[in-house]
């Protein structure tokens, strides 16, 4: 390896996981200032990106599990550096980072083990009469100004008509580390589960009911975190969601709808960001593939593109094969009898004013070697005095 030219060092390093890249910073400081600096852990990023290698499943719920997707054979636990109950959501993944909804929230890069306290942030708005407040949270990138981003917006609804009242819309920027407020978000957002994870490209989506439209009933409002404006995108013209539970997601960055009725489940997929046009059906199915009344949500293609991985319920995964409109159930090790998942890229992306883990046990040690050393002074000077 000393005599490898330094630009194929880097080749072969950024290709590895993250685990064993946090091993060899250790190897020599040549090693440790490249996988450090910040042009390796884009390089790093976008090679795991294209190569769609290096992904996982993080598994929520009870516990907080990684599946290899690759092997999809075991779920390991994943023990968060900080304080974490079972009930507190996690978001939607960006670049390996995911916002955990717990008080106070934290972003999280669950490979690197980095994480990030963000402030608090209250309320401003007073709440109308006779109303009830809820807040949901959303997370995404925004790579014109290569920032993360938390949306926090609380809602004020009637106690007996449940009818949208009023709203407040605040942003945390990474790169700023504050939040500040911003124009209101002019629709009310359905009842989501404390946040809402439909984010593609610096964009988060959410289905909000409108009477006008005529043929669906309903429209896609598109959040983009850049320009903070609002823009609807048409559902196709086939679906709706009358009598349909409908429900969007993400599906190797395209948005796709989920339409859920008793006896069956159809997935669309958005082929051509924006254009109402490119929205194609990709699948039906139905029992016995899955239970009447579960809820799907794909997670990702296989990599030939032949199958895509399903989460039936928040209780089993199944790999269905789109020529054969067949299914197979996919036994994982370790996995929690409920859970939620999300498709999460490892990456080495820093979170600014966080304490790596390997810097917090350098401090635990030094620590542990001054207290030692402070003992044993002590324990001389005693010594001496005796002899005097």
């Amino acid at each position: 390896m000393p005599n490898l030219p330094f630009e194929l060092v880097e080749d072969i390093l950024r290709r590895l996981p993250v685990k064993p890249l946090k091993r060899f910073r250790a190897v020599a400081k040549t090693w440790c200032c490249l996988i450090d600096s910040e042009n390796f852990i884009n390089l790093h990023l976008r090679q795991s990106l294209i190569s769609t290698s290096h992904r996982n499943l993080i598994i929520g719920g009870l516990g907080v599990y990684s599946v290899d997707l690759e092997a999809l054979d075991k779920a390991h636990v994943i023990k968060p550096p900080f304080y974490y109950r079972s009930v507190d959501g996690i978001s939607n993944s960006c670049n390996g980072i995911v916002l955990v909804m717990s008080d106070p929230l934290v972003l999280w890069n669950t490979y690197s083990r980095e994480y990030m306290t963000l402030p608090s942030c209250s309320t401003e708005l007073q709440a109308p009469f006779e109303s009830y407040g809820k807040v949901a949270y959303g997370f995404g990138y925004d790579s014109d100004s290569d920032d993360y981003k938390v949306v926090r917006v609380a809602e004020f609804r009637h106690k007996l008509t449940h009818i949208w009242m009023a709203s407040e819309t605040k942003i945390y920027s990474l790169r700023s580390k504050s939040w500040r407020r911003i124009g209101d978000f002019p629709y009310a957002l359905p009842f989501l589960r404390g946040n809402w994870r439909v984010h593609i490209n610096g964009v988060m989506h959410t289905l909000v009911e409108d009477p006008e439209e005529i043929e669906t009933a309903a429209v896609i409002m598109a959040f983009n975190l850049r320009s903070e404006k609002h823009t609807p995108i048409m559902l196709p013209r086939e679906i709706r969601i009358r009598g349909v539970d409908v429900s969007l997601d993400v599906l190797d960055g395209c948005l796709c709808v989920v339409c859920t009725s008793r006896y069956r489940v159809v997935i669309w997929v958005m082929k051509e960001y924006g254009v109402r046009e490119s929205w194609m059906k990709l699948l039906t199915i139905s029992p016995p593939l899955i239970e009447r009344n579960d809820t799907v949500k794909p997670l990702t293609y296989s990599r030939d593109g032949a199958m895509v991985l399903l989460n039936c319920d928040d209780k089993r995964l199944l790999w269905y094969d789109l020529a054969n409109n067949t299914a197979e159930e996919v036994v994982v090790e370790g996995l929690p009898f409920v859970f939620y998942a999300e498709v999460c890229v490892e990456s080495l992306v820093k979170l600014d004013n966080s304490v790596p883990e390997v810097k917090k046990k350098v401090q635990r040690k030094e620590k542990t070697k001054g207290k030692i050393r402070r003992t044993r002074d002590d324990f001389l000077s005693e010594g001496f005095k005796l002899v005097l």
